[in-house]
């Protein structure tokens, strides 16, 4: 099926509304509220289908089949989020380019990849769709006109494409695509791709900095992690280490990983679990080991712990054991 950042439908509503058409009606005949990208944080997934199906009734909403690729064409770099920042950060264009390549999972993932080359005097950007040609036309267009615009920001104003090659079949009004490219569009073509003189690749991006290049390489990597199927180890582990400060909610451990709250929430429903069950987890595990192994006493492990008092740590572990603490140290045949 696929997901699709939430972040590429940045200025979703008044695109539909400058074409005169109302977005809430839209998103409402797909049985979603007139708040559903208000409520979703632009780090956060949607299911690949539902994208292509809110651009779909857009465009016929609108009256204007070429919706998606005039939303893709009034995005910025900045709509890519981290991974925008990071390709204005490389040492020329070639470079950034091939950092949207290797990142583009962070915008779509299992559904589409990038690619990106030379043939002869061209060097091409493509975007390959993983369904047919027509069911992701709109996702297609929505991709390939903020890739323009990607391109010209990293280039500057005196870049324009060569050509632009779409999978699937020429729509009514052709005039508009040329228009939005400013160049030669084809369609019923081998793939989708922009096509510009190789010599654009050596251009330098002023104003580039390595060492904010590095910082959010590092974030891009806690980003992945989570994705990763270490996710509730990770967190785990962070919550161990940040329990002693007394300060270990989800919003806390959500800033160390520089993710928002409701994407990690979102992360871990995903792998079957949640922040309440592996702080659970981390405080039953200290507080078994403490228990056993040191003379700690019991109002210092709760405060340790991070519960309100001693009642609310007791609590919790005679619901882990059935069992006091107390009861727990002195009777070593009830331990696991």
């Amino acid at each position: 099926m696929g997901w699709v950042r939430v972040g590429v439908f940045a200025g979703f509503e008044q695109q539909v509304r400058d074409l005169h058409g109302d977005p809430g009606a839209v998103l409402r005949t797909l049985g979603l509220s007139e708040d559903y990208f208000a409520s979703h944080h632009e780090e956060d997934f949607m299911p690949y289908d539902l994208a292509e199906s809110i651009l779909h009734h857009a465009a016929v909403a609108t009256a204007h089949p070429h919706f998606a690729a005039l939303l893709g064409a009034r995005h910025e770099i900045a709509v890519m989020g981290a991974v925008g920042y990071l390709m204005q950060q490389s040492d020329n264009v070639g470079t950034a380019l091939q950092e949207l390549r290797d990142h583009h999972s962070f915008q779509v993932k299992d559904a589409s990849s990038v690619d990106v080359g030379v043939i002869g005097e061209q060097a091409f950007v493509s975007y390959h769709n993983f369904h047919s040609a027509e069911f992701s036309r709109y996702s297609a267009e929505l991709a390939m006109a903020h890739g323009l615009v990607i391109i010209r920001a990293l280039c500057g104003g005196r870049w324009k494409p060569t050509r632009v090659n779409f999978r699937h079949r020429q729509p009514d009004q052709l005039m508009h695509y040329l228009k939005i490219f400013s160049a030669p569009v084809y369609f019923g073509q081998f793939k989708n791709e922009i096509l510009f003189p190789k010599i654009w690749l050596d251009k330098p991006i002023p104003r580039a900095d390595s060492g904010l290049k590095q910082i959010l390489h590092t974030h891009i990597t806690q980003l992945n992690e989570l994705s990763a199927a270490n996710l509730p180890e990770h967190v785990m582990s962070l919550i161990r280490e940040m329990l002693p400060s007394g300060d270990c909610s989800i919003g806390t451990v959500a800033d160390r990983m520089i993710v928002h709250e409701r994407t990690l929430q979102r992360r871990l429903k995903q792998q079957d679990t949640s922040y309440s069950l592996l702080l659970d987890q981390v405080r039953k595990d200290i507080a078994t080991d403490r228990l056993a192994n040191s003379a700690v006493s019991i109002i210092q492990l709760s405060d340790y712990l991070g519960y309100a008092d001693n009642t609310a740590f007791t609590r919790a572990f005679k619901r882990w054991y059935g069992i006091s603490p107390k009861l727990w140290r002195k009777r070593p045949d009830s331990r696991p």
